[in-house]
Formats: C-alpha cells, sequence, structure tokens
C-alpha cells in the first residue's frame, strides 16, 4: 500500500473507494460523501498538498482530505471526508490517511485540525471541541461530535468559537450540509 498525494486522474477511483466506504440505502444522490470529494476540487478551501489517497497497486483504496476552516479569526483545516472501501476496512489504511494529513498539515503551519466524527479519532489526538467552546452549529448533537487536534499547542485553549468550514460545506443558504 502507498499514499500520495491526490491528482485529478484518480477522481474516479476515489470516488468509488468514497462510495464503497459510505453507501447505504438511503444516501442522497447530490450530496454524499463521493460526489463531496469532486465538489471540494473547486473549493476556496481546497488545498492540493492535503489532499491523499491509499493505493494498492493502482487501485485507489482510501482517501482523505484536509481544507481550510476557521474558528473566530483563527484559521486552521477540517478533516475530511475520509474513506476506506470496505474490503480494506480495519487494516490500518484510515489511520495511515489521518498521520499523513497531519504530518502535511504540521509541516504547512496550520494550527489545527477540526472534524465532526466519532471516538475513531481520539487515538490521534483529537478532543472534543465543546471543552474550549468551539461550536459548529446550532444543533447540539453536531457539536458533541466536534473534534479538535491542535498541532501549535500554544492556541490550545484560546481559540473558541464557531467553526466555519470552506465554502463547500454550505448550500446556497448558508446552511452546513
Amino acid at each position: 500500500m502507498e499514499i500520495k498525494t491526490f491528482e485529478l486522474s484518480y477522481l474516479h477511483g476515489a470516488k468509488d473507494a468514497l462510495k464503497s466506504a459510505f453507501y447505504h440505502e438511503n444516501s442522497n444522490d447530490i450530496f454524499n460523501e463521493w460526489e463531496f470529494a469532486e465538489t471540494l476540487l473547486k473549493s476556496d478551501g481546497y488545498l492540493p498538498e492535503l489532499c491523499v489517497i491509499a493505493l494498492d497497486e493502482e487501485n485507489v483504496v482510501g482517501y482523505n482530505v484536509l481544507t481550510k476552516a476557521k474558528i473566530g479569526s483563527s484559521p486552521g483545516l477540517a478533516l475530511g471526508p475520509l474513506g476506506v472501501r470496505k474490503e480494506y476496512q480495519n487494516t490500518g489504511i484510515g489511520s495511515a490517511l489521518v498521520k499523513e494529513c497531519i504530518k502535511r498539515a504540521e509541516k504547512s503551519g496550520f494550527s489545527y485540525i477540526a472534524l465532526l466524527g466519532g471516538n475513531y479519532y481520539s487515538r490521534f489526538g483529537f478532543e472534543s471541541g465543546k471543552q474550549y467552546g468551539i461550536t459548529v452549529s446550532e444543533n447540539e448533537f453536531d457539536n458533541q461530535h466536534l473534534q479538535i487536534l491542535f498541532l501549535d499547542k500554544s492556541i490550545k485553549g484560546r481559540v473558541s468559537g464557531k467553526l466555519v468550514y470552506c465554502d463547500a460545506f454550505y448550500d446556497t443558504d448558508g446552511n452546513l450540509l
């Protein structure tokens, strides 16, 4: 398995990997993780060097992306979508993709990475954003799942407010998708 920077030639494979990871019977045909990967390419928050894929030979088996985000006036990154083909899940590929993105974010000088997700991410140092007064919406469920990893420990406890993703994460009325 190899992890490398995403290139447009891998778009179809990346979308297939995400669909394998996320598709369920009630999936939305328009907004879903696999179509969202393409939408991000046109976003003001897309950073090509922070989008990675996992390859098994030449087949894309995993995808992860970091995009620009802000908490108050503090710039940082948002993680996701992260997805690994069903048949490759629980093999360490997701962890390798997250670790690679964290390493790249640190090298790029970003001070934090935020995400909406479950307990999986605590193994990488992510913790509840709620304890720092960080929210993502008026929805308490979303706020309970908001997590943050401080890459710059000096800002820990000094950043608070609402996490704002890049434009691709919002509908035309400004609602978080």
